[in-house]
């Protein structure tokens, strides 16, 4: 099993403070309430007897003396009753405190992980380990309130102990070293359980397998996968799997626990004895006369509440080791820097598509070494209509993630208008493109509308130019025909939502294409879910609507791309063959005998 390495104290320091600075930034005024109502709300016990054994002395002389009322204690009774009132008032900003903080903490960490993760861009998430960095990263990432909430337990159990331990030493000071080889004791005991809890919970293969294994509930419970599952029979051997998992996994977590609660317990007799020890000798102290009754009592609740504070600082101790653990997950993603690095020039949002040129590019994907691209060139000149074709595997997505600059090349170049894409700023690029990948986002939580504005959403919405990009893609006769309409939420998991057809989903997408009107549109397999009739129309629009635009087209479907300027055959990364589609035919190559193999199948 491999263990976690620890932290050195100045790592501690650092990942305690990174959490303290964010959780100040989501509410300064709830980081001090809980500070400090923590911290006096753990002095309450102590100061509330101090006042109770002074109104039990004061009871005792009134009653010997003739005359006697109960007015006379009202003094200590008002004093009671502010104390109850004072401290009722902190525990009611500490719950408010607390509340604030968690409540508010979520959409604010979330909104870092997403940040970081889009920052950090696709080819830096697909670097090998990645996605078990990103997963821990959200497996801990609300995590950072708990630090915070440790410390000041911490803080606020050290004011206690030293608070009452300096109240003890000047009465019996025998008793806090008795107290303390206890309390360490028990730490040692503390430690001991939560470093192998810890380490059985966080294993590298533990952490893997529980995630398999949740995904495998998620399945079972997702009304989208139980249909398969149930039409093939699969339940009982995925239920096998969640099972056996959990099984192995909490037999060992109840061997830690068990051996945990014994040990505990041992301790915990050894406590109780230490604190037996300190009441002997204050109540050695009453039948000696040194101490009134008020002092009694008094002394046997500071006794209890120093043990207490010592044993609580030292569990704290041993828990902020396994929330800077967990945390340490948390920062060590957030410091992770893009391998991708944004380039210097600014590119205007241009007037006309540039010339793009692909210049002796060699590229592998970082988690494997198995070449897609080796000195490949192509240039795609200005408003050319491109289709590029092949088997499964050859690249031709690769090479659209290429342009996009989603990857870079390991070797070679790809030049804008002359210009190298790595010194383009990113997002100036992105402002010139419209790419529609073959495994497209499509946005159940949005309406209708909104799936299709999100295409140019950094300008005025356009409700003209929505209708018109809907009815290019085929999309706005059922889209009109939805009970809301444009307002519609596209998915039945929401209220007054719908679960639109696959093929209304894609249109809807390639909608949201047209809307965007970008001078460079990519096509990656636009139309795999839409039947033939709805795709004839659309690419005839999309030819007619891009007509003075760059496009890109990526498609298995031959009718789709015959209509190109010049389509493009890849094989083994490679362009085996290019042509228009009549000159393609006659050379009756690899273009001509997939064409011709389809063709069987439907009516050209």
């Amino acid at each position: 099993m491999k263990k976690e390495k620890d932290l050195t104290f100045k790592e501690y320091i650092k990942i305690a403070l990174w959490t303290f600075k964010i959780t100040w930034q989501i509410s300064p005024w709830a980081t001090l309430g809980s500070l400090f109502s923590e911290i006096i709300s753990r002095l309450r016990s102590v100061v509330d007897m101090y006042v109770f054994a002074k109104l039990i002395d004061t009871l005792i002389s009134i009653a010997t003396q003739e005359g006697a009322e109960v007015k006379d204690l009202f003094p200590f009774l008002l004093i009671l009753l502010l104390i109850n009132l004072f401290f009722t008032l902190v525990g009611m900003v500490r719950s408010y405190s607390s509340r604030i903080l968690r409540r508010l903490s979520r959409p604010i960490l979330d909104k870092m992980a997403y940040g970081k993760i889009h920052s950090l861009g696709v080819q830096t998430m697909e670097l090998p380990d990645m996605v078990n960095e990103s997963q821990k990263m959200r497996d801990w990432l609300y995590i950072i309130v708990d630090v915070d909430s440790n410390i000041v337990r911490m803080l606020s159990f050290a004011v206690s102990t030293i608070f009452t331990g300096a109240i003890i030493i000047t009465k019996i000071p025998i008793v806090i070293p008795i107290l303390i080889v206890i309390a360490i004791v028990s730490f040692l005991q503390r430690k001991h359980f939560f470093k192998k809890d810890f380490d059985w919970n966080t294993n590298r293969e533990h952490l893997m397998q529980k995630r398999k294994a949740f995904w495998i509930g998620g399945r079972l419970s997702d009304p989208r996968d139980i249909g398969e599952i149930s039409v093939i029979g699969a339940f009982g051997f995925m239920d096998k799997k969640f099972t056996d998992f959990f099984t192995y996994f909490n037999s060992g977590l109840l061997k830690i626990m068990k051996a945990d609660s014994l040990s505990g317990f041992l301790v915990s007799m050894l406590s109780n004895f230490g604190i037996l020890f300190g009441y002997m000798e204050v109540f050695g102290l009453l039948l000696g006369n040194q101490i009134t009754i008020g002092d009694t009592t008094f002394l046997l609740t500071t006794i209890t509440s120093f043990y207490n504070g010592i044993e609580g600082f030292s569990a704290e101790i041993v828990a902020f080791r396994d929330f800077v653990m967990k945390a340490k997950q948390v920062y060590g993603f957030f410091n992770l820097e893009s391998v991708v690095s944004d380039g210097d020039f600014k590119l205007p949002r241009l007037e006309e598509p540039p010339i793009i040129e692909i210049k002796n590019i060699s590229f592998h994907y970082p988690n494997s070494e198995k070449s897609i691209f080796k000195d490949f060139s192509l240039t795609i000149k200005k408003g050319e209509k491109i289709a590029i074709v092949g088997e499964n595997g050859v690249g031709k997505t690769t090479l659209i993630k290429l342009i996009s600059r989603i990857y870079d090349p390991q070797e070679g170049e790809i030049l804008i208008n002359g210009i190298n894409l790595k010194d383009i700023k990113i997002n100036d690029w992105y402002k010139n493109i419209g790419v529609l990948f073959q495994e497209y986002n499509f946005y159940g939580e949005l309406t209708a509308r909104e799936n299709i504005y999100i295409g140019k959403s950094m300008k005025e919405i356009d409700e003209e130019k929505i209708i018109e990009a809907a009815k290019n893609a085929d999309a706005h006769n059922f889209i009109k025909d939805y009970k809301y309409g444009y307002d519609t939420i596209m998915s039945e998991r929401f209220d007054d939502g719908i679960r639109p057809s696959s093929g209304q989903r894609q249109k809807i997408a390639i909608a949201r294409f047209f809307y965007r009107n970008a001078p460079v549109a990519i096509f990656d397999e636009p139309t795999s879910s839409i039947d033939a009739e709805s795709e004839y129309r659309i690419f005839n629009r999309i030819y007619k609507f891009f007509e003075n635009k760059t496009v890109v087209i990526i498609s298995h479907r031959f009718s789709t791309v015959r209509n190109a300027d010049r389509i493009l055959v890849l094989h083994e990364g490679k362009i085996d063959e290019e042509g228009t589609h009549k000159e393609l035919l006659k050379k009756e190559g690899r273009y001509f005998n997939s064409f011709s193999k389809q063709a069987k199948g439907y009516t050209i």
